[in-house]
Parts: structure tokens; C-alpha cells; sequence
């Protein structure tokens, strides 16, 4: 039998994703966040071979909870009338959080459930770090399947993350 980790849910608000960012977790994507040093007649970018990818979620369960060896763009695009869509981020690597699962550590307090705020240029457009344990979920069976976008890498593997004993569940 699993123990159960119902984990608290939160409002996805600045001051939250803030703290994920000083964690190292997560870079927000904004206004002024980002600009380069372009001179007088210059056009400066970054860029990668990166795809977009649309993902739809109907799953209660967080059974698809993974890392990637590289980092993952989230667009929080959506629409807010469909089902609640909930994205759990650890609050440490994989390394550390395998560590704990493990040492039969692990408590709901070693990550955050962030209930999904849509199309809010504060909160909703952030890239997850390589190598931080995340996935989505919904707690609705009824209503309109969520959907939003993501970009990374191409052929960017999805590393399922094992919690032995553990399952998670929103609170």
C-alpha cells in the first residue's frame, strides 16, 4: 500500500513564483527580464533547436511526475473555464529528492502544488530548470480538458521519477 502525500495547493501568485525562482527551481519569463545588450543598429537573440509542444491533461493521478536533462518552457496560455489544472514542482533536484524517497523522508512539505493561474504575464510563463521533479495533474472529471504549451528541445526525454512507496495527491 502507498502512503499518500495530499499536498496543500496553492494560488500561483508572484510572490510564490519568485520563491521558486530564488530556489533555483524556475526562470520567470517577462518584461525586461531577459533583455540583451543590443548597440545602436543591432539585433541581438538567443535561440535553440526547440519545439512547441501543445499538452492537454485528464489525469488525476500524477503519474507522469518527471525531470528533463535540459530546461522546459512553460506558457500558461489557456482557457480559465476548463477543468483546475494542478502543477506540483519539487523544491529540490532529483538527486535530493531520490534521496528522500529512499531515506523515507519525503512529506507533502518538500514540494508545492500550484493551482494554474492563466495567461497572467506575472506568473503564468516560466521555464523549468533541467532536472527539477514536476508534473500536472487535474481533480475534475467532468468539464473541458485543460490545455496549455511547453517548449524545450527537441527529443527531449521525459524521466519518469520513481516514488517507491509514495504517491502524490492534491489535498
Amino acid at each position: 500500500m502507498k502512503t499518500v502525500l495530499a499536498l496543500p495547493s496553492v494560488p500561483m501568485t508572484p510572490a510564490i513564483m519568485a520563491d521558486l525562482e530564488r530556489r533555483e527551481l524556475i526562470i520567470r519569463l517577462g518584461p525586461r527580464r531577459h533583455d540583451l545588450p543590443a548597440a545602436p543598429g543591432q539585433t541581438l537573440d538567443r535561440y535553440g533547436p526547440h519545439m512547441l509542444i501543445s499538452v492537454t491533461i485528464n489525469r488525476v493521478p500524477f503519474a507522469d511526475f518527471a525531470t528533463h536533462p535540459d530546461n522546459e518552457d512553460f506558457l500558461l496560455l489557456g482557457d480559465p473555464a476548463t477543468k483546475p489544472l494542478f502543477l506540483v514542482v519539487a523544491l529540490m533536484r532529483r538527486p535530493a529528492l531520490a534521496a528522500k524517497v529512499a531515506a523515507g523522508t519525503l512529506s507533502p512539505a518538500d514540494f508545492v502544488c500550484l493551482e494554474v493561474k492563466w495567461n497572467d504575464p506575472k506568473v503564468s510563463f516560466f521555464t523549468m530548470l533541467a532536472d527539477v521533479p514536476h508534473g500536472e495533474a487535474i481533480t475534475a472529471t467532468e468539464g473541458v480538458c485543460p490545455t496549455f504549451y511547453v517548449t524545450e528541445s527537441r527529443d527531449l526525454p521525459n524521466d519518469l521519477f520513481d516514488f517507491g512507496p509514495y504517491e502524490l495527491a492534491v489535498a
